[in-house]
């Protein structure tokens, strides 16, 4: 794409309809010869693109025939759209160049870019960083991309001397071709998204694309514990610092035991101290970890990091404790959509454990989920899609202590004559983590939690 050639362009934006292609039209509306909108709902379902193409009708183009790119130069294509797309393929067999939004984006900012990737905790390490930066850093800060704010939605508000911090997605990550972020992490990674990715392999690739234009002046920050992601060292040609809980004797980047989060080069310093933490949860201590390396190489005091770190609390969804008293803590981790995010939150717990889990079924690996439930939970209630599925597993491992339910509400009703079987002096932990996503019974993991905030009030209030 030739930035200074745009106006004598006619571009595409394939998956219109949504957050990220509305903010591509705005953005490009005044910069390029003409939009040819592609979108797979009906253009009567999207009344906000039809007041754009009533107000530039010119320049702004509403494509009926789906599959006809005859007309552009160079496609943008919004984090929705899979990358089997019909418009994709035919994009590849007509050598038409295909670029993702923070592609587009980045040929538009100077100022210094922030990255983060990872199968889950990559919110909350990104919400994370953005505050200690935002406390510790006298320049202006501003957090975008995956977390909710496109990132092609902030570029005209940007100074060179500004810092963005930028989640991102796979999805995102796969159409990128100088995409060249000054520090870049890739926090964990676990197979997902096998229903957007053409293959595991495909996902893993375009998560690594994080690090595939950075040069020695930048900063790479990756898993050290994760097999995957520990591999792609050699090939990295940044500066490369690494995360661990199991290995104290890594060149530089941070090591966390049971007490202390420590920052490593050529010595090892206390950095945090993890009995002052209030997250629960392993996950989130590495995602703390993250977060605070980055900013104690961008020069904020540990101090300022422990302040932050110390007061953070998770937003709604993630590990939420809902209710509590003398007898039981519920928490809704909804956000948990695939199984290793729900292995990590059961993982957060001790027994007595009930499990409220399911959603829609992606096909992906439940193996190790299933060990951590067999390990950890008393009773394991199942929803949704793939319960039949994990019912089998349990089965087939021996586990008995399961319902099915039809629903969230019927699946309270069982939690609540659970509570009263369950004899212990430990208090008891009733956890709903999906481990998959909501659509086969709900429009978000958000709507899906807040279902289950309301009949637990509803239940025990």
């Amino acid at each position: 794409m030739d930035r200074d050639n745009l106006k004598n362009l006619d571009v595409a934006v394939i998956g219109s309809g949504g957050l990220t292609g509305k903010a591509l039209i705005n953005f490009l509306i005044n910069k390029v010869n003409s939009i040819s909108l592609f979108d797979d709902k009906e253009w009567s379902q999207l009344p906000e693109i039809l007041s754009i193409k009533a107000e530039n009708p010119e320049k702004v183009f509403l494509e009926e025939d789906k599959s006809n790119l005859d007309k552009v130069d160079f496609v943008v294509v919004s984090p929705g759209v899979p990358e089997d797309h019909l418009l994709i393929k035919k994009a590849i067999k007509q050598d038409i160049q295909i670029i993702s939004e923070i592609e587009l984006a980045f040929n538009f900012i100077e100022s210094g870019i922030i990255a983060i990737t990872g199968t889950n905790g990559k919110t909350t390490t990104t919400s994370i960083l953005g505050e200690i930066l935002r406390k510790g850093l006298d320049q202006k800060v501003i957090v975008a991309g995956n977390i909710g704010k496109p990132l092609i939605s902030i570029v005209d508000q940007l100074e060179k001397d500004d810092l963005v911090v930028v989640e991102l997605s796979s999805f995102q990550l796969r159409f990128i071709e100088n995409f060249r972020p000054k520090i870049a992490a890739f926090i964990n990674y676990s197979p997902d998204h096998l229903d957007w990715h053409i293959s595991e392999d495909s996902y893993f690739k375009s998560k690594a694309n994080i690090f595939k234009n950075q040069k020695e002046d930048g900063i790479a920050i990756i898993n050290f514990d994760n097999e995957q992601i520990s591999s792609l060292a050699d090939s990295i040609n940044s500066n490369l610092f690494f995360i661990s809980n199991k290995n104290s004797r890594i060149d530089q980047g941070i090591y966390y035991d049971d007490n202390y989060i420590y920052f490593i080069k050529n010595q090892k310093e206390k950095l945090l101290s993890i009995d002052k933490i209030s997250l629960k949860g392993i996950h989130n201590i590495e995602n703390i970890a993250f977060a605070s390396l980055i900013s104690y190489l961008l020069g904020v005091s540990s101090d300022i990091i422990g302040e932050v770190v110390y007061n953070y609390k998770l937003e709604a969804h993630r590990l939420e404790l809902v209710l509590e008293n003398e007898r039981l803590q519920v928490y809704n981790d909804s956000k948990a959509t695939n199984p290793h995010a729900a292995e990590a939150a059961i993982n957060s717990f001790s027994k007595p454990m009930i499990l409220l889990m399911g959603g829609q079924d992606r096909n992906l690996n439940y193996d190790n989920l299933i060990n951590q439930i067999i390990k950890s939970c008393n009773y394991t209630i199942l929803i949704g899609e793939i319960s039949g599925k994990i019912k089998n597993k349990l089965q087939n491992r021996k586990y008995e202590n399961f319902y099915l339910a039809e629903n969230i509400a019927e699946a309270v009703a069982i939690i609540k004559k659970l509570v009263t079987v369950i004899c212990s002096k430990e208090k008891l932990t009733v956890l709903f983590s999906p481990g998959a996503p909501s659509w086969d019974m709900f429009s978000s993991y958000k709507v899906r939690g807040q279902e289950f905030i309301d009949y637990i009030k509803k239940e025990f209030d």
